[in-house]
């Protein structure tokens, strides 16, 4: 009996554990040169700092801010201006910075380049293909679009909100687990009150 107390009490951990992450959504727009550009990500907040600054390392040149995946889940950014339109996605971008605030997104960056999630500094030494980077509030500048055959292009600060999608779903072993101990638990509190009847008759 105390065994199973006591994998019932690791499933309660792990289901509060679980249900402490949630899912968001961030969608965004903006414009460009004479056109516009507009997008969204999604990330989760497990094994992030609710109440400060998220980032991917730096590498020593300062020029590769994104050299691996991010802390995007998806993420999708367009843009459509004269002569030139096109996209980059959770494969050639990524999510390099996340600020929150009591788990309340407050700041966020993006970027990456053609070649993969490579250069998001304009003009760095990956730069060799179409390359993007884009801060929801930086000090300068929100960011750029570097196209390799028009140039570069500033962008303007986005408009963007955030939304919360859902709790991230408990994997479904945690819900078998869960439905297992409860089936043990009944059939020795059963068998448990079949001895005493036998006992007492």
């Amino acid at each position: 009996m105390k065994k199973l107390l006591g994998l019932a009490l690791l499933g309660s951990l792990m289901l509060s554990s679980a249900a402490n992450a949630a899912f968001y959504r961030v969608d965004y727009s903006g414009t460009v040169g004479d056109g516009t550009y507009d997008g969204y990500f999604t990330y989760d907040t497990a094994g992030l700092d609710l109440n400060g600054g998220n980032s991917v390392d730096l590498t020593p040149t300062g020029v590769d801010d994104l050299p691996g995946s991010g802390f995007e889940t998806k993420l999708l950014f367009n843009y459509n201006l004269s002569g030139a339109s096109g996209s980059f996605n959770d494969l050639t971008a990524g999510i390099g910075g996340l600020g929150l605030s009591g788990g309340d997104l407050i700041s966020w960056f993006a970027g990456g380049d053609a070649n993969g999630i490579r250069s998001i500094s304009y003009a760095g030494p990956n730069a060799v293909k179409d390359d993007y980077g884009l801060c929801s509030s930086c000090i300068d500048q929100a960011g750029w679009l570097f196209l390799t055959d028009q140039g570069r292009y500033d962008l303007s600060f986005p408009t963007w909100e955030v939304a919360e999608i859902s709790a991230v779903p408990l994997p479904g072993a945690v819900w078998a687990f869960g439905a297992g101990l409860v089936a043990l638990l009944g059939l020795k509190r059963r068998r448990k009150m079949k001895a005493l009847h036998t006992a007492t008759a």
